[in-house]
């Protein structure tokens, strides 16, 4: 993987959470002046940083709600004023970064879509330039490191230091229960190679549904991300965009209190500055190792049930479990895989005869 360093402020200078993890929360999009300030008086209760809103919506289909427009930054700059809310929107292009800066905005983010374009990028990079506000980049839709490091890479080129990712999964056949599919191993690859960057789940756009947004937020935070950002609507049903992802402010406020989630703090430490990050290295590599063993366990489980339904089948014509030509052949392709991978063959071989043995005992 080639990437070159990138030169970011630590998260701990900009965070307004201070050392706490970084909460963001608010409307898909801002539908209503009532709307936005309806749903800001209820957030303030829960100590969120930083309101979010959807102004511009590059919607799938045209002929659904594309956003409200300029006339949605008269409403923000209402919530800043009435609540102290610092302002955050996503940008697609220049000219809607140009108006979301003379409009005050204090944060911004590039969706799904403007990462996997270059065009995209080098454009807003470009407008970016003498700016010094933050921009959190979400990852794009497909599972590509290198797309998404690019693009960390185009907007730093521009002078912005204050970066974080929005890690909120990528579009997939396997992806259900879930919107999109969580692939916690492209997160944590990205923060063993870039320990300071800081990462915030997006756990609505993985989800897609309110009831299973609680379960990823858990995920994430067994993972220590810096944040998260939440869709909370005063109206979820009402929404005109993605009402089924989007909690209500109270399911929102019962949520953070379920994973406590205010009471969650950087952890400290009296290590030395080598011995601390060598350190987070190794517990990098340690959740990477967590999520490929919970793969490799319900790998093995998918293929236990296909042995079963064989066993019946091979029981209903009367054809022995053992089918040594077929197993042979299984071991050959295993063995051959296995020296292509820098596996042994003593250890391939170990693992094969055990899921084989398993296999017969199931049969």
């Amino acid at each position: 993987m080639n990437s070159h360093q990138i030169n970011i402020q630590p998260f701990s200078e900009w965070n307004p959470a201070g050392d706490k993890q970084l909460l963001i929360a608010g409307p898909c999009s801002a539908e209503s002046e009532m709307q936005v300030l309806t749903t800001a008086a209820q957030l303030v209760e829960h100590n969120v940083n930083i309101f979010r809103a959807g102004i511009w919506k590059p919607r799938s289909k045209p002929y659904t709600f594309r956003g409200c427009g300029e006339i949605g930054f008269s409403w923000l700059k209402k919530v800043k004023r009435e609540f102290q809310f610092p302002i955050a929107v996503e940008v697609m292009s220049a000219n809607e970064l140009k108006i979301a800066l003379d409009n005050e905005v204090d944060y911004i983010w590039l969706g799904a879509r403007t990462t996997i374009n270059p065009y995209m990028l080098d454009e807003l990079a470009k407008g970016l330039e003498n700016t010094d506000i933050p921009v959190f980049i979400k990852n794009p839709i497909s599972p590509d490191l290198d797309m998404l490091i690019g693009a960390i890479e185009r907007i730093n080129s521009a002078g912005i230091k204050k970066i974080a990712v929005i890690h909120r999964g990528f579009q997939s056949v396997y992806s259900a229960p879930y919107r999109n599919e969580p692939l916690w191993d492209i997160p944590i690859k990205l923060k063993c190679q870039y320990q300071d960057l800081p990462i915030i789940c997006d756990p609505s756009h993985i989800a897609g549904d309110t009831q299973y947004i609680e379960e990823i937020i858990k995920k994430a935070l067994t993972l220590e991300i810096s944040g998260l950002m939440i869709e909370v609507h005063a109206h979820p049903s009402d929404a005109l965009s993605d009402s089924k992802q989007q909690l209500s402010p109270q399911q929102f406020g019962k949520i953070l209190q379920n994973v406590d989630f205010q009471n969650r703090r950087k952890r400290t430490s009296n290590n030395t500055p080598e011995k601390e990050a060598a350190l987070m290295k190794i517990n990098s590599q340690r959740q990477l190792i967590d999520i490929y063993d919970e793969q490799i366990i319900k790998l093995l489980a998918q293929r236990f049930e296909a042995v079963k339904e064989i066993g019946k089948i091979k029981k209903g014509v009367d054809i022995p479990a053992l089918q040594s030509n077929r197993w042979n052949a299984v071991m050959k392709q295993c063995l051959s895989l296995g020296n292509e991978l820098g596996l042994s063959d003593e250890f391939v071989t170990n693992l094969m005869e055990l899921i084989h043995k398993q296999s017969i005992d199931l049969q």
